[in-house]
């Protein structure tokens, strides 16, 4: 977890056009966590927080990989992740031949930006898998830490104390058991923050192959 005098960085609930500008789509791979248990704690969470944290996310709770970046169905002058990037990284996972693995989310922490339950299982899977989709850091001093994340920030409050609150409702107790079969690229509109995921693509573990989701912007020819 950051300083402990740190201030929580409010998330603003707009369309922040001068970062897409105009693309209409940003990739991410993740692991998508469907269960109930997750879910539950995760609606725990934000109801105790309350307006400490941003009203509208309609995100599905999942494990971010790796941030991909702008794209769109056709050529855009913005566009960061195109058809040759997806090949890319599914050659990197087709090298990597992660097989399916163990997770278990348990305890909690917090960026300045969100807090997040955090994984005690499957760490180094989940790591390895982002350094194979993202080997360079995307900044100076970047560090992966694998997480769930709760909401975004709406107020700057000082973290601790937000943290030791959720502690205090034994938020983040007992582990919650997952089990990962499959990564799933995703895309968000770009317009909307706070916007949920759409699948765009799955890559298999099991199988180690990618299927394209219905309506995908990027159709891999080899998938």
């Amino acid at each position: 977890m950051e300083h402990v005098l740190s201030l929580t960085q409010p998330c603003e609930d707009r369309d922040f056009s001068e970062w897409h500008q105009g693309c209409p789509w940003c990739a991410v791979w993740v692991v998508l966590v469907d269960d109930d248990a997750v879910a539950a704690t995760v609606q725990a969470a934000r109801h105790a927080l309350g307006a400490a944290l941003l009203a509208r996310y309609a995100r599905q709770p999942h494990l971010t990989l790796a941030y991909r970046g702008l794209c769109a169905a056709d050529a855009h002058p913005r566009a960061e992740f195109d058809l040759d990037r997806l090949q890319a990284d599914l050659a990197a996972l087709q090298a990597l031949q992660q097989p399916p693995f163990a997770v278990q989310l348990q305890g909690l922490g917090s960026f300045t930006t969100v807090p997040y339950l955090c994984v005690t299982q499957g760490a180094a899977e989940l790591t390895g898998l982002h350094q194979a989709l993202q080997p360079q850091p995307p900044m100076a001093g970047w560090r992966y830490v694998p997480h769930l994340t709760l909401g975004h920030y709406a107020q700057a409050l000082p973290m601790l104390a937000l943290v030791e609150q959720l502690h205090a409702l034994g938020i983040g107790q007992p582990a919650l058991p997952l089990q990962v079969e499959r990564l799933a690229l995703v895309r968000y509109a770009t317009r909307d923050i706070a916007g949920p995921l759409t699948v765009e693509g799955v890559w298999d573990l099991q199988q180690q192959r990618y299927l394209p989701g219905q309506g995908a912007l990027l159709a891999s020819p080899g998938a």
